[in-house]
Parts: C-alpha cells; sequence; structure tokens
C-alpha cells in the first residue's frame, strides 16, 4: 500500500510538473505587482462544500402592499467540488461613470480543456454575438414587476439608461452613466427546453456556467457626483433572474451563491475612490484585496482579463497590455500560463483567511449592496 500512494504522489507531481512545463508564457501582462497597486489577484481553493438559500418562489402579492409573508421563498442547495459555487452560470455586472469598449468570453470546449473557444463577444457600436445587455427595469418594455419583488430584468437600451422590447433592440454605444448599471447575459432565454437553475421571472437568460474566461477593455473615467463610483461584479445568474436587489441568493457566508467584486470603488467614509478594491463572498465566507487595490482608470482605457477555473480551482483576476479579440480560441497552456503568472494570492480555505478592506462597508457600496439574510 506506502509503494502505491508513494507510485501515485510521484505520477501527481510529474503530471503537475508536465502541465507546467507546457504551460505558455504571456507576453501581454503588465508589470507584475502583487502587492499595494497590484497588476494581478489570484484567488486559490475556492470552490465550498456545504450549501446556499436557492430561491425557489417569489410571492407577487397584491397591489398596493405586499401581502405574502413570506413572498421570498428559498430553500437549501448542497454544493460541492472545485470552484463551487462558482461553477454556476455567472453574469458580470457593471455600475457607471464607466465606458466599455470590448468584451470577449472563452469557455473550455470539451472535458479536457485543452481548448477554450471564444462563445461570446461584442465591440462598441456593433452587434454582439451570443452576449445580451441586461439591466433590473422589468415591468413595461420587458421583463416584469409586482409590488413584493419590484423589477425583473429587462432589455437595456442602446445607451443603457431604459428597457426596451428585445434583446439588442438598440446597438450599444459603450458608454455608461453614473446613474446605472446593466450586466451581461448568453443569448439563450431560460425556458421550457432550455430551464435555468433556480427562480427566474420575467425577461430572464442563461449565464456562463462551469469554466470562463472574461476579456474586458473599459475605462472608469471621473465622477462628476463623489457619491456615485464605479464597479465591476461576477454574480451567481440566479441573484439577478430572481431579484438583484430584493430575494435572491446572495450573501456572505452559509446561505450565500457567489459573487466576487472584481474591481469595486467605494464612496464610504475614508474609501479612496481612486482604487478599486476585490472581494469573494460564498458559503465559505468572505476575503479580499484588503489594502491592496487596482488603480482606477480614470484617464484611459484598460484590459482586464478575469479566469473562472474548475480544473485548478482558482479564480484570477489581471491587467493586460492588450488583447486581439479577433481570438476565437485559446489553448489551455495559455490559459495556465495566465493562471501561474505572478499575482497576490489569497487562499479562501475559509473564512479565518478574510482579509477584508479595511474601510467601513455599507448596504449601499459602489453597487448598492444589498443582502437578504
Amino acid at each position: 500500500m506506502r509503494l502505491t500512494l508513494a507510485f501515485l504522489s510521484l505520477a501527481a507531481v510529474l503530471s503537475e510538473a508536465r502541465r507546467c512545463a507546457a504551460q505558455q508564457k504571456p507576453n501581454n501582462l503588465v508589470t507584475a505587482s502583487t502587492s499595494g497597486a497590484l497588476s494581478a489577484l489570484k484567488y486559490t481553493n475556492v470552490g465550498a462544500t456545504g450549501s446556499y438559500n436557492e430561491v425557489t418562489d417569489i410571492i407577487p402579492g397584491t397591489f398596493p402592499t405586499c401581502d405574502a409573508n413570506p413572498f421570498c421563498v428559498t430553500q437549501p442547495k448542497q454544493i460541492s467540488g472545485n470552484l463551487a459555487p462558482f461553477d454556476d452560470e455567472m453574469t458580470v455586472a457593471f455600475r457607471g461613470p464607466l465606458t466599455l469598449y470590448n468584451i470577449s468570453v472563452y469557455q473550455p470546449t470539451n472535458s479536457s480543456s485543452a481548448t477554450w473557444k471564444q462563445v461570446s463577444s461584442w465591440a462598441a457600436g456593433a452587434e454582439p454575438s451570443n452576449l445580451v445587455f441586461m439591466n433590473n427595469m422589468g415591468g413595461q418594455e420587458s421583463g416584469e414587476w409586482s409590488i413584493c419583488a419590484g423589477s425583473s430584468q429587462s432589455y437595456a437600451s442602446g445607451d443603457w439608461t431604459a428597457a426596451v422590447s428585445s434583446a439588442n433592440a438598440q446597438v450599444a454605444t459603450g458608454v455608461l452613466d453614473e446613474t446605472h448599471e446593466i450586466n451581461i447575459m448568453t443569448a439563450t432565454p431560460c425556458s421550457s427546453d432550455a430551464p435555468c437553475t433556480g427562480f427566474s421571472r420575467g425577461t430572464a437568460n442563461h449565464g456562463w456556467a462551469g469554466s470562463k474566461f472574461f476579456v474586458m477593455t473599459f475605462d472608469m473615467p471621473a465622477s462628476s457626483d463623489a457619491t456615485k463610483v464605479p464597479a465591476i461584479w461576477a454574480l451567481n445568474a440566479q441573484i439577478v433572474r430572481a431579484a438583484q436587489y430584493g430575494c435572491n441568493c446572495r450573501g456572505v457566508g452559509p446561505g450565500g451563491c457567489g459573487e466576487v467584486d472584481l474591481l469595486e470603488t467605494l464612496a464610504a467614509d475614508g474609501a479612496n475612490p481612486n482604487q478599486a478594491i476585490s472581494e469573494i463572498y460564498s458559503p465559505k465566507g468572505a476575503t479580499g484585496s484588503g489594502v491592496n487595490f487596482f488603480a482606477r482608470p480614470t484617464t484611459g482605457k484598460v484590459t482586464y482579463g478575469v479566469i473562472f477555473d474548475v480544473q485548478t480551482d482558482s479564480i484570477a483576476i489581471q491587467r493586460y497590455t492588450d488583447w486581439d479579440y479577433t481570438t476565437t480560441q485559446i489553448t489551455r497552456s495559455v490559459v495556465d500560463g495566465y493562471l501561474n503568472a505572478p499575482a497576490m494570492t489569497i487562499s479562501f480555505e475559509d473564512s479565518s483567511n478574510a482579509k477584508r478592506a479595511n474601510m467601513p462597508r455599507s448596504v449601499m457600496g459602489a453597487h448598492k449592496r444589498r443582502r437578504w439574510h
């Protein structure tokens, strides 16, 4: 038995050595900085074993009062394994002031993850491919509204300030003002033929499940109102399909279904609005960049990549010098090159490793953070 265990251990070491040897070193990373003003951050040991409170129903109530108690119906959903619950379908959300220039999403073509294919893409002023811009203005042009749950998701207008009747009915300019938010989903609606996990209502689309690699080029210009600051964050898609700021599975610790603040500037007392922090929330608890930060790009556009990788149980956030958005596929060796590049590394073994931001946290943060417990 000892010989067998030793052999298996050696085989695992050799397999990892071969994987590392095969990786391709990226040539588009900015100069590495792993503390203070960051160039990259990586969360490891992400996967949780436990449960979160999945929404199974929302009782709409009878206008003019929400007469259903409770109106938010949930039940525990068990999870385990690498990246859980971030292997669920995810969406990426944005709050202005922010200008988006390009978005590309890559995912493995099969279980071996040898090749990652571009599955969604968009450039400012152009029609997107398998990508829909949405907001939380349901109830008139698209989506729905109820007295208990408020507005559902809706299809966003081209200037991202209103709802329209169909997906991408207007070409998006890429400019998001400081009073609005949007999020991106795939072009596949939830339906009986393609059901979505958890409860959904109104206008509801699928997100990106399993491993996924988002690349985005954007800037975050100065705010005219100091209380309105930009943010980019990733959410379990179930949150927006139920009610992003109402009845949902959002939360810290047991009950929460997963959120990563990728670059979040804060308007709280003591916060520097030119510094963007990162934090992660799951059934494990919460941890993050602490006093370290990404510089807010107020004077020029930047490109970031965000990798959610099941195989290595990690999430990487990195700044690039550039990205070729015509790239339709990348190899696993390229992905490994990014995942193994220098970065501030935070192990999410448990919440005792937390490195929360050393500043006040408000329920009205950069993106109006609200959680239901």
